[in-house]
């Protein structure tokens, strides 16, 4: 209809004619309007959101294929849960509950490896294809099994479904970089995610409702999984083709040899194995807060098997809108940054979970935020995963994150048995000291992606306190930038201009714990040696280490006395060694603003550099 803008203007030929058809300016008015809406529909066109493009017919179809699988094992994972409860007895919860999680996340282990060689090797649709009829196969024994009541069949089935959904990982997401461009793998991997989620929760809510609905009728559940099974095949058809990776590498059965060398070459490549391992200590707590979630709604709340089934509820939905939104917030970038903030949130809900464990509507509200900056956390880190890893190793390095994330859900497994069964504590207890190791993990966590984590930080939310204006040019990383302030403020601060900046800090602190400059990445203690050119040398050797690096190099003097003479000293070392030295400078004023009827002020940094 608007082909031609120009044609339905006033003076456009097209409106032209239609007034001297009908004799109304009127007429020709409404055409201009409706031109005005042809633009501001094609302006925002290309503006809408992008899961609405035709090109990614590809990846609803991937989108669609992970859905029913993880659909399927959640559904009939509780469905072996409720049936061995039925059979043995609550008494027996805790066990099954236990055993259902290490059988399930076995496979993982001994097979996640070998599928991500097999991934780098063959087109990885072919794999998804394969991997969906085979699960058609797996749930018609596991029908029997159910059917038999069979305790040994049942667990065998969910040992081979978890078998070829370890197979499947590794394809399902090498594939995305493959069927998407790389400025949108974030919000891709928020897509999956929350679909992922968005399965967990039908998949929980399926088992509940249908075990109570048809008073414990789980042959018909399990037919419920062979519909899902068949409808997976054929989502899975619709994926485009895609290349092999031509990679040589042949599989090895001692895996563990092989995640060795697949970590060895991802010590190579800076912040790959923080990212792996923040990713697997997702599933982890995922993975605990799932299964400790039935116990503490027996125990606490007062509920049944079934009933704590659907508590969990709350949490597949905020993780599915966690996944999104950190999609969204990413925008065209990964940042890591956002799983480092919601990690401590996350430890933050463990321990609101104890202290509100009476209370329902509570409970629910603390399990939702858990949820939510769960998904949070998890989508940066995958999506980092994908875009840093090298093309012909990407299967194997999911692989190993793979196999690591299925080493948390084992030891979540053992954690709930350690807590339960051997120590005695309460579920509410066991979400207590959850938060206590979660809050731990992540500051080790975060200081390791501290590059990654403070210029997000820093943009996204200091300056949102103060506001930063730039009065010169930023100066190039073969400079080294000296601080004319005590304030670690403004020392942070420069990560808005300098993202790749590493801070340098003479002091006593830590002199006796040096092993603890490894828990910070971005900034260094440079404790005192017996003299100071002793001391300057290993300043020195560091700066050279870090620029080498293609980063920044400032030297800070936190709440020394003595900076100006330390500072003028440093100064002229650096100057006879040909090191170029520039001063950072940091001027604070306060500026007035305005919202609506309110006036506040806002203080402002305009930061400098220069020679003196």
């Amino acid at each position: 209809m608007f082909k031609n803008s120009r044609d339905f203007t006033p003076s456009g030929p097209n409106c032209k004619v239609y007034a001297r058809r009908h004799q109304s300016f009127f007429c020709c008015k409404l055409l201009h309007r409706a031109d005005n809406l042809g633009k501001v529909f094609f302006e925002l066109t290309p503006m809408m959101h992008w899961p609405i493009r035709s090109d990614f017919r590809s990846f609803y179809f991937l989108n669609a294929t992970q859905f029913l699988g993880a659909l399927n094992d959640n559904l009939f994972k509780l469905l072996v849960i409720y049936l061995l409860i039925n059979v043995k007895g609550t008494s027996e919860a805790n066990s099954i509950l236990s055993i259902v999680g290490a059988v399930f996340v076995i496979p993982f282990l001994l097979f996640s490896s070998g599928a991500g060689v097999l991934a780098d090797r063959m087109s990885k649709r072919t794999i998804i294809v394969y991997t969906k009829a085979l699960e058609l196969v797996i749930v018609l024994f596991a029908f029997l099994a159910v059917a038999l009541q069979w305790e040994i069949g049942s667990y065998a089935a969910l040992f081979l479904m978890a078998t070829q959904s370890a197979i499947f990982g590794p394809s399902k997401y090498g594939i995305i970089p493959e069927l998407v461009e790389a400025k949108k793998v974030s919000k891709a991997n928020g897509s999956l995610t929350s679909m992922t989620f968005l399965a967990i929760i039908s998949g929980t809510f399926l088992a509940s409702f249908i075990t109570h609905v048809t008073g414990k009728n789980f042959v018909f559940e399990a037919g419920v999984c062979v519909v899902i099974a068949i409808l997976g095949v054929a989502t899975s058809f619709g994926i485009a083709r895609t290349h092999p990776q031509q990679s040589t590498k042949k599989i090895n059965p001692i895996f563990i040899y092989e995640i060795y060398q697949t970590l060895k070459t991802c010590w190579k490549i800076p912040h790959l194995l923080p990212a792996i391992y923040g990713s697997s200590f997702f599933l982890f707590i995922g993975s605990f807060t799932q299964l400790n979630i039935i116990p503490f709604a027996m125990e606490s709340l007062g509920l049944s098997e079934v009933g704590g089934g659907f508590l969990f509820l709350p949490t597949a939905i905020g993780i599915a809108i966690g996944a999104f939104l950190a999609g969204q917030l990413s925008k065209d970038r990964v940042e890591p940054g956002i799983s480092c903030i919601c990690g401590f949130f996350i430890a933050l809900f463990f321990f609101l979970l104890y202290f509100f464990s009476t209370s329902m509507p509570l409970v629910i509200i603390t399990l939702g935020l858990l949820g939510i900056f769960g998904g949070a956390y998890l989508i940066p880190f995958d999506a980092f995963l994908q875009v840093s890893s090298p093309d012909e190793k990407r299967g194997q390095i999911i692989a190993a994150a793979n196999f690591f994330s299925f080493v948390g859900v084992l030891m979540a497994s053992l954690a709930l048995y350690l807590l339960s069964v051997e120590l005695k504590l309460s579920a509410a207890s066991g979400f207590a000291w959850m938060g206590i190791l979660t809050l731990v993990s992540n500051s080790i966590t975060t200081g390791r992606l501290s590059s990654l984590f403070f210029p997000f930080f820093v943009n996204k939310i200091l300056k949102r306190f103060r506001r930063l204006k730039l009065a010169s040019p930023v100066p190039p990383a073969s400079t080294v930038i000296i601080l004319r302030s005590n304030s670690w403020y403004d020392a942070l601060l420069l990560y808005s201009c300098l993202p790749r900046l590493k801070i340098l800090v003479p002091g006593q602190a830590f002199r006796h714990f040096p092993w603890a400059n490894w828990l910070l990445e971005s900034i260094q203690i440079v404790s005192p040696e017996p003299n100071i050119r002793a001391t300057l040398k290993t300043l020195f050797r560091q700066a050279k280490r870090f620029q080498g690096q293609n980063s920044s190099v400032c030297l800070f003097f936190h709440r020394r006395e003595d900076s100006p003479e330390i500072i003028d000293a440093y100064n002229k070392v650096f100057d006879q060694l040909n090191f170029p030295v520039l001063y950072a400078h940091g001027n604070k004023e306060r500026i007035k603003k305005r919202f609506l009827f309110f006036r506040y002020t806002q203080k402002q940094i305009t930061l400098s550099f220069s020679k003196e």
